[in-house]
C-alpha cells in the first residue's frame, strides 16, 4: 500500500497518509482547515516479511 504525501495550502504543513490507490484523496488539513494538495515525490513502500534485509536469517542451502 503507498504512502501519499499532501501539502497544506494554507500552514504548509507536509502530511503522510497510508493510502489505497482506489482511496478518495485527502482534502482538508485536519490542524488548520486549509486545503490540501497532493505533492510530487518519489514513490514509498512497505516491504513485509523476512529475508529482505542482511540481517535477517535467510535459509541457508547445501550444496
Amino acid at each position: 500500500m503507498p504512502i501519499y504525501e499532501y501539502e497544506c495550502e494554507k500552514c504548509k504543513e507536509v502530511i503522510e497518509a497510508l493510502q489505497s490507490a482506489s482511496d478518495e484523496p485527502l482534502k482538508t488539513c485536519e490542524k488548520c482547515g486549509g486545503e490540501l494538495k497532493k505533492a510530487v515525490t518519489n514513490s514509498t513502500f512497505h516491504l513485509y516479511g523476512s529475508g529482505f534485509y542482511s540481517t535477517d536469517n535467510k535459509r541457508k542451502y547445501l550444496k
